[in-house]
């Protein structure tokens, strides 16, 4: 009994280790998952606002609000949440996929430049008479944060356009008017993937790839901003007495400097890529479809935008440059809070399950 008991003591550690590690591997993944929910749910009604704004052709503008009463008046409350399945398994995906694959290029990184650093002849024989200096861990620059960015959003486009396609063609149609109008809407995210695909081809859920490619510049700016911003916020924070600092007080000002290192970094590179949205939104809506006029009223139309140079084009010479920057209110009014609230749950979440993992390394 004894021996039996140690076996399965000894296979019980084993599990716990393994879980631990697992754990830790997986904790970006799991934390963003959560925090694209959570932000996409409490701001889905402006996302839905924003992208009838941007494909809205015309010089005649169709204002925010305009748009907020017709979404009221032709679909009811439930338009303003018309897309909420694609878009939160669109956020989910995207914002976990995206914390998962940066961290562990991050961790891949910082690993390559330590063994590098260690693999460097040591200096000649003076360092062992002097004192030994510490190494100095290696660190990521700006430029380092950029490429990771980059590179984690370049692998999402390829996995997560089909689904943000699906989201931005099922808000941009009026459902109950469309089969007034003998156009047939979806029934879903699900019948929405069918019939793209048995109308128009496979392909054509890649359709806004290109400036989707060129909006990983978007992500590069967001998280050097905010790696920037972090790196002197937690210095400042270790550089201060802690003596009269309660631990509700820490979790407070933890909280509030995420929210709001979150929200410039997401307004600066919305501000900086807001354009390539728009051509994206362009590029991705249904060529058959219904959509409102400036004065409120409701008309069939018919576009089909041919590439990204070609959609660039037709918007400039239509439009003028304000064509580029169309529904930027509620997409200002969106992205900051939707940052803030996406990186305060990430950070919140990062931090629950390293001490989750460090409690149960230090009980085993």
């Amino acid at each position: 009994p004894i021996l039996t008991f140690a076996r399965r003591f000894f296979l019980f550690q084993q599990y716990t280790k393994q879980s631990i590690l697992q754990m830790e591997s997986t904790a970006p993944l799991i934390a963003g998952f959560t925090a694209g929910v959570a932000s996409t749910t409490l701001l889905l009604p402006l996302d839905v606002i924003k992208v009838r704004l941007q494909v809205h052709e015309g010089q005649e503008r169709l204002r925010a609000l305009r748009a907020f009463r017709g979404i009221l008046r032709y679909e009811g409350i439930r338009g303003l949440y018309v897309g909420w399945t694609p878009a939160v398994v669109g956020s989910a995906v995207s914002w976990g996929g995206y914390f998962y694959f940066y961290e562990g290029l991050k961790q891949e990184l910082l690993a390559y430049k330590k063994d590098r650093q260690s693999a460097l002849p040591s200096t000649s024989n003076e360092a062992s008479t002097t004192t030994t200096t510490a190494t100095p861990t290696p660190s990521l620059n700006s430029v380092d944060h950029f490429l990771l960015a980059c590179t984690a959003g370049g692998i999402m486009v390829g996995l997560t356009n089909p689904i943000w396609l699906v989201k931005t063609r099922i808000q941009l149609q009026l459902k109950k008017a469309s089969q007034e109008h003998n156009i047939r809407p979806y029934n879903g995210m699900a019948d929405a993937f069918r019939t793209i695909i048995r109308e128009e081809g496979l392909l054509a859920l890649y359709k806004g790839s290109g400036p989707a490619l060129l909006l990983t510049s978007h992500g590069g700016v967001q998280f050097v901003v905010y790696e920037y911003l972090r790196k002197h916020f937690h210095y400042q924070r270790a550089h201060r007495s802690a003596a009269s600092a309660s631990s509700v007080w820490e979790r407070l000002e933890l909280s509030t400097g995420y929210l709001t290192m979150g929200a410039i970094a997401k307004i600066i590179a919305s501000t900086t890529t807001y354009p390539l949205q728009v051509v994206k939104s362009r590029m991705q809506q249904r060529a058959d479809a219904l959509e409102m006029t400036a004065d409120g009223n409701l008309q069939a139309v018919r576009r089909e935008y041919t590439g990204l140079t070609g959609t660039i084009r037709r918007m400039w010479q239509a439009e003028g440059i304000t064509g580029f920057f169309k529904g930027c209110i509620p997409n200002a009014l969106r992205v900051a809070p939707g940052a803030a609230i996406t990186f305060v749950v990430y950070e919140g979440l990062m931090d629950v399950l390293s001490c989750s993992s460090t409690a149960s390394t230090l009980s085993s």
